[in-house]
């Protein structure tokens, strides 16, 4: 079991397209491509799909050695192993809960604590065989617990690199943004902003005008959670900046944020940094770069940059 499970980590270690996910090389890309108005999710998702291939070959190899190892009751003991396991690998942690069907936020909102696990296992194993004794498919649980593991493994996945991808991407796009257009960290404009006596939640960018600062929210959020857009509209303030990837076309969220002040820019089929120095401009107290408009002179920009500003 061992064996399979560092086989596992060194699939996900030393793949190419996996470990260049989040390379500065990867992120600049990425930045390029948003800033041309496109949806950076159709070049995360083959990394996310590449992932998912290894995982659920890996769960192959598991399942088929466990019935080896264990017999008839491998999942049982398999279990029974991975919870005695201590200080486990993040692969021994998934799989421990997607051998229930479950992932770790899952089994946190249904209650379920690991001394649950084996009850929880035991009543899974008890339904599949009813259900496959009555269609008389009996010889199909094996695999029908592969697919119930590669379905948590999914959920899993996908939402861990969603997490991921756009912590880093957010970052690395406001301040490829704001370094193009000529100003500078910590002189400027600052990032992460923390809440204090005036401000009571935490910001993603601050910048420096003439009268103060304005501050600035990034969501890479598309038009199925265009709720989270609107409820940063109430995190910015007059003359606050919200930058999101697409809403909807029946939204009414524009109308809400001309009410307060707030600046929208939306990434997808537009040119967000023309529109971001259109906005900033008259605000600030230093002359902007003007922005890259065509696709070459956007990428020459990008990175043309200095590799720190993409780093975590």
């Amino acid at each position: 079991m061992d064996y399979l499970l560092e086989t596992y980590e060194n699939w996900l270690n030393n793949h190419i397209m996996l470990a260049d996910a989040f390379s500065v090389e990867s992120l600049k890309a990425l930045t390029v491509h948003m800033l041309m108005g496109r949806n950076y999710r159709l070049i995360t998702e083959n990394n996310t799909k590449s992932k998912l291939m290894l995982t659920y070959l890996w769960l192959m190899d598991i399942v088929q050695n466990a019935k080896i190892d264990y017999g008839d009751n491998w999942q049982k003991d398999m279990l029974n192993d991975l919870l005695s396991i201590r200080g486990k690998t993040p692969a021994q942690k998934n799989l421990m809960y997607w051998l229930i069907g479950l992932t770790a936020k899952t089994s946190v909102n249904l209650g379920i604590s690991k001394e649950d696990f084996p009850e929880f296992l035991n009543d899974i194993s008890l339904y599949l065989n009813q259900l496959f004794s009555s269609m008389n498919r009996q010889e199909d649980i094996d695999n029908a617990w592969l697919l119930m593991m590669a379905g948590s493994a999914t959920l899993n996945i996908r939402g861990s690199d969603k997490s991921r991808i756009g912590k880093q991407l957010e970052k690395a796009l406001i301040r490829a943004c704001l370094y193009i257009l000529g100003l500078e960290e910590g002189n400027n404009f600052w990032l992460n902003i923390q809440r204090d006596n005036e401000v009571d939640r935490e910001t993603d960018a601050e910048i420096a005008t003439q009268r103060g600062r304005v501050r600035v929210e990034i969501g890479l959020i598309s038009s199925g959670n265009q709720e989270v857009t609107e409820d940063k509209i109430g995190r910015v303030g007059r003359n606050g900046v919200i930058i999101f990837d697409k809403v909807g076309s029946r939204t009414r969220i524009y109308d809400t944020a001309e009410r307060h002040g707030v600046k929208l820019i939306q990434i997808r089929n537009n040119q967000p940094l023309v529109e971001l120095h259109r906005h900033l401009q008259p605000l600030v107290a230093t002359e902007l770069n003007a922005p890259p408009v065509l696709g070459n002179d956007i990428h020459d920009a990008v990175f043309s940059l200095s590799d720190e500003i993409f780093l975590p």
